[in-house]
């Protein structure tokens, strides 16, 4: 190749290379002949990746603060549904105690009529002959059995109104249910006859304490919703059965005056009650809706005015006793 040649092919590459230059400059935006410097490029992206970090902090404190203050408002929610619990166990406390008093003053009474009877004979006579031998044993067999009353009154109370839950485990529905009927008695005694058949079902999971507290403000209700002097007409009766595979429902029904549909879309609302002022809170079937809910249940209500009521509580049986689904057999 000649020089003049290698000349011009020099200056062809040289031109080639400014155009390539002017038109990246223009796809950057840069105007014609303008020629940015690297330290420039450098020095802005380092100012914007400093912007973007400055941003991230900004935006992960921002985070963190608003997941701390989550974090108290759901501890604040827990302890208030604890005291809200507790607080309605205080409520039914308060509306079986005169009827727990009486309960616990007529053993009471006899035991203490025993005593001064036994111990007077005891103190007038060395020895004593066969037929009073036998009143003073008869006395002190019915002093027993009104200890023994008075000990699972007091055994009930405590179990109803212990604060703190002590887990979740297989629960006895009949032991429970005839323990809420036992407090509920006094209000039942005058107004309807009680029925309890829960019997042959597996234990639920759940918790006594909290399952107790259902049933007795069941049964307090559906006492309440029956007036007082009809004895003979009037029953509440608890059924326990199973109603699907791995699932218990325990239903309460009376012969009450039944709740209209209005108040019926809003019986599980809190603070909700058709009772006069000063009778009722509204918290008692908005609990129960809680406890049963929380343990993997359902609470459901039945009822027309003048038909009465059912209230259904559906719960898991508890997972030891639960039965595998049946398989139906392969047509042969």
């Amino acid at each position: 190749m000649t020089l003049r040649a290698r000349v011009l092919l020099m200056s062809a590459v040289a031109q080639r290379r400014g155009t390539l230059r002017r038109a990246f400059q223009t796809r950057a935006g840069f105007p014609h002949g303008v020629e940015r410097p690297g330290t420039d490029l450098t020095r802005e992206a380092g100012e914007s990746g400093r912007r973007l970090e400055e941003t991230v902090r900004e935006r992960t404190a921002e985070l963190e603060a608003a997941n701390a203050k989550l974090s108290r408002s759901l501890e604040q929610l827990h302890a208030t549904q604890a005291q809200l619990l507790f607080a309605d166990r205080l409520i039914a406390l308060g509306r079986i105690a005169a009827g727990v008093g009486h309960e616990i003053n007529n053993p009471l009474a006899f035991i203490l009529s025993n005593l001064e009877y036994i111990h007077q004979e005891l103190q007038q006579k060395e020895q004593l002959p066969e037929r009073e031998r036998q009143e003073v044993l008869e006395a002190l067999a019915e002093t027993r059995d009104g200890a023994e009353r008075i000990r699972l009154i007091v055994r009930d109370l405590q179990t109803l109104s212990r604060s703190e839950d002590v887990g979740s485990g297989p629960s006895d529905v009949g032991a429970v249910v005839r323990t809420a009927a036992k407090m509920a008695m006094h209000e039942l005694r005058h107004r309807a006859r009680l029925v309890v058949e829960c019997d042959g079902v597996p234990p639920v999971q759940g918790n006594g304490s909290r399952l107790g507290q259902v049933f007795l403000n069941l049964l307090l209700n559906a006492a309440q919703a029956i007036v007082p002097g009809q004895v003979e007409v009037n029953e509440v009766r608890v059924v326990a059965r199973e109603a699907m595979p791995g699932r218990v429902a325990v239903e309460v029904r009376d012969t009450g005056c039944g709740i209209s549909p209005e108040h019926r879309e809003r019986i599980f609302d809190p603070f909700f009650t058709t009772k006069p002022l000063g009778v009722g809170t509204g918290l008692g079937l908005a609990v129960c809706h809680g406890i049963v809910t929380s343990l993997g249940g359902t609470l459901t209500v039945e009822s027309a005015p003048g038909q009465g009521s059912i209230f259904r509580v559906t719960l898991p049986v508890a997972g030891a006793f639960a039965q595998p689904p049946r398989q139906l057999d392969a047509a042969v």
